[in-house]
């Protein structure tokens, strides 16, 4: 096989050890979970051995460097983050979004590969070597999924999605409508009245119809508005004037956690999270993280930026 000829050549292992791998990596992952950000339930997260991530790693950058990816796909790629999602849709008066439910861990070993055999020139041992690399077993439903948690499951959900995109994006581009994916957040805008009307739709019968992935929307999470009201996107705001923001209620949030580091009155952890804030709003509003380094002064800003506190 392709995939054993290359463990043995990158990493000290043997022929018999390689399989050995192959064989046990779906079970190969430390599982936990976290409470979900809206508070519904909680998300299991799956981590693979330090090994197993080497792999996983390994084989991104070799036997599945040429898998397809949509230009409509905007999460998990060098130098496209979620500002140039929420700024193709800035300046249009229409929005809608749409959500899938249980993105990652509806996607099964078997939708992959497919995939594989579609768009790659591995054979069929090869095509099950690398999914059982790739995906962890789930106890609960007897089957591979992809986990949340692994270095190769953005990758994997992005490229099993490029068929889906490019169905979206034909439709969308004949109907003067802007489409972009960002993992499992679908965002649609126009500067046509009604012409989002039917998108939801057309997605649902989509999901239905394709061979693989088999997803769903979450329909509770569809939202539809326009520049009458506040429209945020992944996060962000999108402002009338049609650029990206950090919104007013986490600028707000950041001052004064700023004006409290000013003052010594932060923690050690809520340092950190000071930091990572103004990392993020660096990234998105960097003229606020200027504001932010003028009112601390340029003493107190590196010392937080740097962590020297």
């Amino acid at each position: 096989m392709q995939v054993i000829e290359l463990l043995t050549a990158a990493f000290p292992i043997s022929d018999r050890e390689a399989l050995l791998l192959i064989r046990t990596a779906p079970r190969r992952y430390k599982v936990h979970s976290i409470e979900k950000r809206n508070g519904r339930g909680k998300r299991i997260i799956a981590q693979p051995t330090a090994e197993l991530k080497a792999i996983q790693k390994f084989l991104m950058g070799t036997l599945l460097r040429g898998l397809p990816i949509h230009p409509a796909a905007m999460a998990y790629r060098p130098k496209i983050g979620i500002r140039n999602h929420a700024e193709l849709h800035a300046a249009k008066k229409y929005l809608l979004k749409l959500d899938f439910e249980n993105f990652f861990p509806s996607i099964r070993v078997e939708d992959f590969q497919k995939h594989l055999v579609l768009y790659s020139k591995l054979n069929e041992d090869d095509v099950r070597a690398v999914s059982r690399l790739l995906f962890r077993y789930e106890k609960e439903v007897g089957a591979l999924i992809l986990s949340i948690g692994a270095p190769s499951s953005p990758f994997v959900s992005n490229t099993i999605m490029y068929e889906f995109d490019s169905i979206v994006a034909e439709y969308c581009g004949s109907r003067n409508i802007t489409y972009s994916r960002y993992a499992d957040d679908l965002a649609f805008s126009t500067d046509v009245p009604h012409e989002l009307d039917r998108v939801q739709n057309f997605v649902r019968l989509l999901c239905e119809k394709i061979v693989f992935p088999r997803l769903r929307l979450n329909e509770e999470k569809t939202v539809f508005t326009s520049k009458k009201f506040q429209r945020q996107l992944t996060g962000l705001t999108l402002t009338n004037d049609g650029k990206v923001s950090l919104g007013r209620e986490k600028k707000r949030e950041i001052r004064s956690m700023a004006h409290h580091f000013s003052l010594g009155r932060l923690d050690a952890p809520q340092i950190g999270k000071l930091r990572g804030l103004l990392s993020f709003s660096l990234s998105i509003e960097p003229d606020f993280s200027v504001s932010i380094q003028r009112m601390l002064g340029d003493v107190k800003y590196r010392i937080l930026m740097m962590g020297l506190n």
